[in-house]
């Protein structure tokens, strides 16, 4: 939270109020950043309203723009192409961390996990049955986990893993030098291959969106994509899905006839 830390960083708590919170969030009006600094904010000064530092939440009243609900889906073409460059370099040469980049994306795909849960892997979730996940986002609300059971895709990525690293690590995807991956590390990655396959408006997070919509085409219900996402909401599982198809209608009228006299 670098960002909040610099912009407040001048103030005494008693002095910040609203419009220097909305000041502060105006910078991302109608983003989700605003909305996700809005909630540290707002979760900080309530922290200290409980030890009497402050009388009041000056996050508390200001309003944010909701974001228009994202509707992009990555098609394969795109994931293929991705997928390539983040292999070769601008320089056409081989990438060092672009073989285990690609076996993220195919994990984040396979697993229909968020990209924490994913990056955060570790061996001792797996086993030769399957994987059991505890998503971070839910572990202090519905504590729902989720078992993802093995298939031939799945150990083809795992043993891909295996074969491409430097060293032993207890995570699944990890550095040259055995650590996981930051989000910000990761994403950069992933940011430059898009450039150099010439693909935009697209992100990490588009990629389990696709694993939905996916696996909504090939049969799957509702109800088995919540549990596989981990959801306990399914009006946030059908947000994942995207509609590939324009509807067709199946309405068929014919024109009022007239009696000629």
């Amino acid at each position: 939270m670098g960002k909040i830390e610099h912009a407040f960083a001048d103030f005494d708590l008693v002095q910040v109020k609203p419009s220097d919170v909305a000041q502060f969030l105006d910078q991302w009006e109608g983003r989700r950043s605003a909305q996700a600094y809005k909630d540290h904010l707002s979760k900080f000064f309530a922290w200290c309203c409980r030890r009497g530092l402050l009388n009041s939440n000056p996050a508390r009243d200001v309003t944010v723009e909701i974001p228009q609900a994202r509707d992009v889906y990555m098609t394969d073409e795109q994931y293929l192409a991705i997928y390539k460059y983040l292999a070769i370099g601008k320089d056409k040469r081989p990438t060092r961390s672009g073989p285990m980049v690609q076996c993220y994306m195919d994990l984040l795909y396979l697993l229909y996990q968020r990209g924490t849960e994913v990056r955060l892997l570790r061996w001792d979730q797996v086993t030769d049955e399957g994987i059991k996940f505890k998503p971070t986002k839910t572990e202090r609300s519905s504590g729902m986990t989720v078992f993802v059971p093995m298939t031939a895709a799945i150990r083809e990525v795992l043993d891909r893993v295996k074969s491409i690293r430097k060293m032993r690590s207890m995570y699944v995807i990890h550095t040259e030098h055995g650590q996981p991956y930051t989000a910000h590390g990761i994403g950069s990655a992933f940011e430059r291959a898009c450039e150099r396959a010439k693909v935009s408006g697209v992100t990490l997070k588009d990629i389990r969106a696709k694993a939905a919509t996916d696996a909504k085409k090939a049969g799957y219900s509702m109800e088995e994509l919540q549990v596989v996402l981990a959801q306990t909401d399914q009006s946030t599982t059908k947000g994942y899905v995207r509609t590939r198809e324009t509807p067709v209608s199946r309405v068929e009228l014919h024109l009022p006839k007239t009696k000629l006299e």
